[in-house]
Parts: C-alpha cells; sequence; structure tokens
C-alpha cells in the first residue's frame, strides 16, 4: 500500500540568501491571515516583496496588489534587492495589479473596492498580498460595516485554502479598525526601529504566530543591502 501523502501546511519562503525563513519557523502557515504593521518608511513592502519573491521561488503563486508602484517600478525595486522576477511574471506565477496610477491621480472611483473584490484572476493564486491595505480602508466613505465585510472576505479566501498577507500603517486607521484587523490576524508581525550598540536596527516583532511550522524568533533585526536584498542580522535583544 502507498502511503498516504502528507498534506501540505506550511508554505516555504526559504531563500539561500538569508535566515528568514528559519526564524518564522520554517515558513508560512497556509491559509492564513498576515499583518505586516508598520509606519511609513518602517520597511512592510520590503518584507512583503522579499515574501513574495520566496514564495515564488518555491514554486507558490502570488498576487501582489501595489498602492504606490507602477508595474514598472515594482519590477525596478526587486531587481534592485536581486529579486528577478520578469519571469515568473511572464508565466503568470506572479500576479501584479498597480492602484498607483489611479491613486496617484485621485481617479479612484466609489465602487472600486466592489470591482476589486470581483477581481477572479487576483483571487486565483496560492498567495495575496495587499501592499498597502490601509489606502483601501482609509476612504471616508467606507464605513465600519463595510470595512468589516471586507475582512470576512479575506476571511473566507483562508477558508478555501489561500494565504492572505496585508501590509498596515496604523497611523492611517483609526483605532476601532485596526483592533478589527489585528483581532482577525492568525499572524502579526510589528515592524520597529531599536537600538543596538548606539545605532539603530530594524526588527520584525513577532506579536502573534498561530500554526508555526517550528521554532519561531521573537524578534528578527535585519537591514537592507543593495544588490542582496533582505540581510538577518545576527544581534539579540533582551
Amino acid at each position: 500500500m502507498i502511503p498516504e501523502q502528507k498534506q501540505k501546511t506550511i508554505l516555504t519562503v526559504e531563500l539561500e540568501r538569508d535566515e528568514l525563513n528559519r526564524t518564522i519557523g520554517g515558513g508560512l502557515p497556509i491559509n492564513s491571515l498576515i499583518l505586516l504593521e508598520g509606519t511609513d518608511g518602517a520597511g512592510k513592502s520590503l518584507i512583503a516583496q522579499r515574501m513574495a519573491y520566496g514564495l515564488i521561488e518555491n514554486n507558490t503563486t502570488v498576487s501582489y496588489l501595489s498602492t504606490e508602484l507602477s508595474t514598472a517600478g515594482f519590477i525596478e525595486q526587486m531587481a534592485s534587492l536581486s529579486y528577478d522576477i520578469k519571469y515568473p511574471m511572464l508565466d503568470e506565477r506572479l500576479f501584479f495589479i498597480s492602484l498607483f496610477p489611479y491613486y496617484g491621480n485621485g481617479m479612484l472611483k466609489k465602487n472600486f473596492l466592489d470591482v476589486l473584490l470581483n477581481s477572479k484572476k487576483l483571487f486565483s493564486s496560492e498567495v495575496i498580498i495587499f501592499d498597502t491595505l490601509s489606502f483601501l480602508l482609509i476612504d471616508e466613505q467606507l464605513n465600519a460595516q463595510e470595512a468589516f465585510a471586507f475582512l470576512t472576505f479575506l476571511k473566507k479566501l483562508n477558508n478555501i485554502g489561500k494565504t492572505v498577507i496585508i501590509c498596515v500603517d496604523p497611523e492611517h486607521l483609526n483605532a476601532k479598525l485596526l483592533t478589527l484587523i489585528r483581532s482577525s490576524g492568525d499572524i502579526i508581525f510589528e515592524l520597529q526601529l531599536r537600538e543596538f550598540a548606539g545605532q539603530p536596527v530594524r526588527v520584525i516583532s513577532v506579536k502573534r504566530f498561530k500554526r508555526s511550522g517550528g521554532d519561531v524568533t521573537n524578534a528578527i533585526p535585519f537591514r537592507v543591502e543593495p544588490g542582496k536584498g533582505m540581510v538577518i542580522e545576527i544581534v539579540s535583544f533582551s
């Protein structure tokens, strides 16, 4: 009798160049809602881009929605980190949507969020990344009920096996909505700036991590090097 194959529960983001995958217990739990929280410039997009590249390098399909970069800008940004995504985009392992032309010129329509949620292509990938979610939920005409409906939709995606990563700037959301998003998350990464040996260090602070595949490091210091991408620092914090 052929033994039953073990069901896949973790999506690895492993790359030889850094230790991110190891520090988060071997990868991201499948069908989880993951929150990347940090203020402007904290590194949310960098972590989202690193995860996207690690996923596609390990045969996981990704949809990436950006409110900050055009398609050309996204390709250039990834290339500057030595994350070459041209071929994954061509063979549709990576599906990229840019809101930059609309957001940048104030052309966003009132029903744009509804149109977005009806995009079958966006939600056909195994992992969906919103970079950033803050802008989509900051519309003055978006009430609490609509915001809750959107988050319910994201959890429904989890229920059908999709993993969702959302980047959020806490300064751009009201406290009640931020609390709602945090309470919905299976994994919460808070990007912080700490001090080590008198020098500022960027840190991924793990606030919540459900269903990890292994030991998770609570504070993951990192830096960015042109041509190398993300580099995990070997320091410890008390």
